[in-house]
C-alpha cells in the first residue's frame, strides 16, 4: 500500500469516524448530574428506598456525601470532555493515522496539551481547529458584497474561539488535580469534617447546586506550595503523636491532608463549560470534514466558527483561489 492509497483510506475513515460520533453526549450526562443535585432529596429517597436505608434520606447524608459526591462527578465529566477536546486537538490533522492514534492513546500524550494551549500562538490554535490564515480568508471572501467587512466578521469570530478554547484550557487546568483524585474513589472525603451538618450548610445546599470540592492529598510541601493559594491543602486536625514529625511525615509522603478547590464549584458553571468544550468540538469536526471533502461544486470551502450566542456557530465560505488542503495545517 503506497502513501497516496494508505492517505485516501484514511480520510475515508475520518469521515467514517465522525459520522458515528456523538461529541455532546458528556454534555448531556452533565445536565443530567446538575438535575440529580438539584433534586438531591429525590435521589436521596430513590436510594433509601432501594437498600431500605432510611439514614441515606436524610438531610445530613443528603446534603452531605451525596451534594459533594454529585459536584465531583460533574467535574469529573467536564474535565473528561476537556480531555476528548486536547485528543480531537492532538490527532485531527494526521493524514495518514488519524484512526489509529484517535482510538488508541497514552493520556499523557494529549493531556499534556493542556498546558501549551495556554502559551500557544494565535497561529497554532487556527491550524489545530483547521482555520485557514487571514490571507486565505482575505483571498476566499474577495468577491463577497463587502470583502473588508466580512473578513472582519470572520476574524471576529476566530477570536471568539481562540478565547473559548484558552478559558477551557484554564478551567481544566484549575481542577485537573480533582478530576485525577476522582478516578480512585478513596480520594475523595465526602465526610471531610467531623459531626453533623450545620443547619446553615444544609440549606444553602438547599438553595443552590454549589458545593465544595474536596481531594485527600498527601503531596510534599513543594508540589502543595506550586498551587495556587486558594487550593493548597488544608491540614487536618494534627495528633500529639505526628505534631513534632509534621516535616518529616510531608517529606516521606506519609501525613493525609485536605485539598480544596477553592471557592465552591457551582453545577451550573460546569455545564457552561462543557457545553463551550462541545462547541469546540463540533467545529473542529466541521472543519476537519470540510478541509477532508475538499471544494464543492461551486468551488466553496465552509469553514465554521463559534457565533456571539451560547448556540450561534458562524459559516465562513470561501471561494479561495487554491483549494484549503490539509498538508496547509501541518
Amino acid at each position: 500500500m503506497n502513501a497516496a492509497t494508505k492517505q485516501r483510506i484514511n480520510e475515508a475513515q475520518v469521515r467514517n469516524f465522525f459520522a458515528a460520533w456523538a461529541p455532546a453526549w458528556r454534555w448531556v450526562l452533565i445536565v443530567g448530574l446538575r438535575d440529580l443535585r438539584a433534586n438531591l432529596r429525590r435521589l436521596g429517597e430513590m436510594a433509601a428506598t432501594e437498600m431500605d436505608n432510611d439514614s441515606w434520606k436524610a438531610d445530613d447524608y443528603v446534603y452531605g456525601p451525596l451534594a459533594l459526591g454529585i459536584t465531583a462527578a460533574a467535574v469529573n465529566e467536564a474535565a473528561q470532555h476537556c480531555e476528548d477536546l486536547f485528543a480531537l486537538l492532538t490527532f485531527a490533522r494526521d493524514p495518514m493515522d488519524f484512526v489509529k492514534r484517535m482510538t488508541s492513546y497514552a493520556a499523557g500524550k494529549v493531556t499534556g496539551l493542556s498546558k501549551r494551549l495556554m502559551t500557544e500562538g494565535d497561529d497554532g490554535l487556527r491550524k489545530r481547529f483547521l482555520l485557514p490564515p487571514t490571507a486565505v480568508i482575505e483571498d476566499g471572501l474577495s468577491k463577497a458584497e463587502d470583502p473588508e467587512k466580512a473578513v472582519a466578521a470572520v476574524e471576529e469570530a476566530v477570536k471568539r474561539l481562540l478565547d473559548l478554547v484558552r478559558k477551557v484550557t484554564d478551567w481544566y487546568l484549575t481542577y485537573e488535580f480533582f478530576h485525577l483524585q476522582y478516578k480512585h474513589g478513596f480520594k475523595l472525603p465526602l465526610r471531610p469534617f467531623s459531626g453533623t451538618l450545620p443547619p446553615e450548610t444544609i440549606d444553602k445546599r438547599k438553595q443552590d447546586v454549589s458545593a465544595p470540592l474536596i481531594a485527600f492529598t498527601n503531596e510534599n510541601l513543594a508540589q502543595m506550595l506550586a498551587r495556587p493559594p486558594g487550593q493548597q491543602a488544608l491540614m487536618m486536625l494534627l495528633t500529639p503523636e505526628t505534631q513534632p514529625h509534621i516535616n518529616e511525615l510531608i517529606a516521606d509522603r506519609a501525613l493525609l491532608r485536605y485539598q480544596m478547590s477553592g471557592p465552591e464549584v457551582n453545577l451550573d458553571d460546569v455545564v457552561e463549560i462543557s457545553r463551550s468544550v462541545y462547541r469546540l468540538l463540533f467545529l473542529i469536526q466541521r472543519n476537519r470534514l470540510s478541509v477532508s471533502n475538499g471544494p464543492d461544486e461551486d468551488g466553496q470551502q465552509v469553514f465554521y466558527l463559534p457565533g456571539a450566542a451560547a448556540n450561534e456557530t458562524v459559516e465562513a465560505r470561501l471561494e479561495p483561489s487554491t483549494p484549503v488542503l490539509l498538508k496547509d495545517f501541518r
